[in-house]
């Protein structure tokens, strides 16, 4: 039971650190301080209740996720919407996954396509390969994981101390780094809102991950341990991320100054550099600006970087690496997860179960490369996410489920009035892809107008 507890602890934690933790989180971190972080508090704790008691509610039962939605809920159509929630979620990790590996190999972005494929392709064979050993499998590779996002923390670090040497660019890397630990940083209310957004969406709810997870779980594992070593390593890699961003900032700082100020630099790149760094500066100022505007920026580092310091390549390597296999465990697990979820519904067996939901990843990365389409596919989690994980703990008020039927409805009405209010922030932007994007965002609710159906269809 201990080297299970621990295996599914890794296993979960190395699903719930993913792309989000580097891509959009640590700009809270670095724009809130402290103050922010204990806030964040509040959606951690909301999220580990409800991956308790939606693990716990299988656990106990014994029942399969679709078994539970069918035969206790009643609510059959719902996961449809899970599923197609996960499956958006595939797509959007395994793009922006892949985007890391065109720097570490030097690539240009029309390649993403084909590294998505493969990315999906690996996890899909690693899967296979592992047969009746997926928990072992999947958490071994969380663990290396997460031993690397450790070490390359501080490598980065270290990198980082004895790259920046402007006296500039060395006050603008203590400022973003000592931020993360002040308590003098102001809070937003907007700010606020689309952080705890993030949060949720970084723990992977609405898209059924931890019914399936329970279903497997023996009787005897206590979940409450498991998930509170979940707790501790969320915090301590989730600051390791924010300090390897905040580090990062410092040398591009340097990096953007010294080719500003050199003659030799055509001034169009010039321009280029001058704009991805003010992105950059925003993103570690600028609370208030929607994380949708903010995902991107991240990949202006190695731009700003490359070329203009010493030893750019090894700095850039490591956060791309970083990057990526915080993806990678994340796209292991959905594949898996919603193999499982497909197999349910559809009856099929495990390995064409895998290769649906791996080639709907695939299509969806792929599709990702047009920039509108890009968006409106980014646009699903910052504007419903709260919406759908509220839909996934429905089930949870069921009469024979609900051990602690108040907390859990009071959980839900919380993710109603956030995800209501975040939809509307969302519809008051000024792009029209963003706009579009939320309208397409509330097509995933749509099965569940076909509830009835499905049950009278069963009987």
């Amino acid at each position: 039971m201990r080297k299970i507890s621990v295996l599914m602890a890794f296993l979960i934690t190395g699903y719930i650190l993913g792309i989000w933790n580097f891509l959009v989180l640590p700009k809270y971190y670095i724009t809130f301080g402290l103050k922010g972080f204990l806030v964040s508090l509040i959606p951690m704790l909301i999220a580990l209740f409800l991956i308790y008691s939606e693990a716990e509610s299988t656990k106990r039962t014994r029942y399969l996720i679709y078994e539970l939605f069918f035969k206790i809920a009643r609510t059959p159509a719902l996961i449809f919407t899970l599923i197609m929630f996960l499956l958006i979620m595939l797509g959007l990790t395994t793009y922006y996954t892949s985007y890391s590996l065109i720097y570490i190999f030097g690539l240009d972005a029309s390649y993403v396509p084909i590294l998505g494929v493969v990315t999906v392709l690996i996890s899909a064979v690693l899967l296979l390969m592992a047969k009746g050993r997926t928990l072992e499998f999947i958490s071994v590779i969380s663990i290396i994981f997460l031993l690397f996002a450790i070490i390359s923390a501080v490598l980065i670090r270290n990198q980082a101390l004895s790259t920046v040497t402007t006296p500039h660019a060395v006050q603008y890397m203590e400022r973003a780094v000592s931020s993360i630990t002040s308590f003098d940083q102001p809070l937003t209310f907007k700010g606020v809102l689309y952080m705890l957004v993030s949060v949720l969406i970084s723990f992977g709810l609405g898209a059924g991950v931890y019914y399936v997870v329970g279903s497997f779980t023996p009787e005897e594992l206590d979940l409450r341990k498991v998930l509170g070593i979940v707790f501790i390593l969320q915090i301590v890699l989730s600051f390791a991320a924010a300090f390897t961003v905040a580090y990062s900032l410092g040398a591009a700082y340097q990096g953007f100054d010294r080719s500003f100020h050199n003659p030799n630099i055509p001034s169009e790149e010039s321009m280029n550099l001058f704009l991805k760094f003010t992105d950059l500066k925003e993103y570690a100022t600028d609370s208030t600006r929607s994380p949708i505007d903010s995902i991107e920026v991240f990949y202006s580092i190695p731009e700003v970087l490359k070329g203009n310091i010493a030893n750019a390549d090894r700095l850039i390597y490591l956060l791309m690496l970083s990057l990526y296999f915080a993806g990678l465990t994340t796209i292991i697990l959905l594949i898996e997860m919603g193999s499982q979820i497909l197999s349910e519904v559809i009856q099929l067996d495990r390995s064409r179960s895998l290769a649906i939901v791996s080639l709907i990843g695939m299509i969806i990365a792929s599709l990702m490369m047009v920039s509108d389409i890009r968006m409106m596919f980014v646009v699903v989690p910052f504007s419903v996410g709260a919406l759908i994980a509220a839909a996934e703990a429905y089930p949870l008020l069921s009469s024979e489920l609900a051990h602690n039927k108040g907390a859990v409805a009071a959980v839900i009405l919380l993710l109603l009035l956030g995800g209501l209010v975040t939809l509307y922030y969302t519809f008051r932007t000024s792009l029209t892809t963003v706009k579009i994007g939320a309208l397409l965002s509330l097509v995933l609710f749509v099965p569940m107008l076909m509830n009835g159906m499905l049950i009278k269809g069963r009987r």
